[in-house]
């Protein structure tokens, strides 16, 4: 009799979001699992997770890669970093960028954004343009932030912005993004002085 095969929780965690890197969650089933593994399905079914459990891990996992491209040094800001991370993730994640926007998973996602946002105001507490400047303001400044980086992301995505569409490398994304951000952030420092304190 054959030896069964056995997978830890994070064996099948992994392979399921090998799948839906390549493929996006659609296509992410006990079946694809089980092939990533070169297993038959019986440990998918016999793990103790349902898909929906499964699914909900791969989206915590896509949260981690997220802060993995955010921690990566790439323009000497830690702040612009954030932002670049978040726009490079988009690229060269497509699919789990989509997971983490996705209406189907709201309450993992709600959680990992509040994890993030908290991780964010860790890294921003020493930022010297934030100096002096009330917390709540620099969760504001995170946000809108966030709010351009989203917006660059998906601009960049979208099969309606040819010119945005051609940045290929990491340079130009960099490139154009640290461009970009300097208007905003010269806009944004007339907002910081407001509330920075004596």
């Amino acid at each position: 009799m054959p030896r069964k095969t056995r997978f830890a929780i994070e064996d099948i965690t992994q392979a399921a979001l090998e799948v839906v890197r390549r493929g996006g969650v659609e296509k992410l089933t006990a079946r694809t699992i089980a092939t990533e593994l070169n297993a038959s399905t019986m440990p998918i079914y016999s793990c103790g997770r349902t898909m929906a459990e499964i699914e909900e891990a791969v989206v915590k996992k896509a949260w981690e890669v997220l802060e993995a491209f955010q921690d990566t040094p790439r323009s000497g800001d830690v702040y612009l970093d954030m932002g670049l991370g978040y726009v490079l993730f988009a690229k060269e994640e497509r699919h789990l960028y989509k997971c983490i926007h996705s209406d189907k998973y709201p309450g993992i996602n709600t959680v990992m954004a509040e994890e993030n946002l908290k991780r964010s105001m860790d890294r921003i507490a020493d930022y010297p343009l934030l100096k002096g400047i009330p917390d709540d303001i620099k969760e504001t400044v995170l946000i809108q932030g966030w709010i351009y980086s989203h917006g660059f992301a998906d601009l960049m995505l979208s099969p309606l912005t040819q010119n945005m569409r051609g940045l290929e490398t990491e340079a130009q994304i960099v490139d154009s993004f640290i461009k970009a951000n300097g208007m905003y952030w010269e806009g944004l420092k007339g907002v910081v002085e407001k509330h920075r304190r004596p």
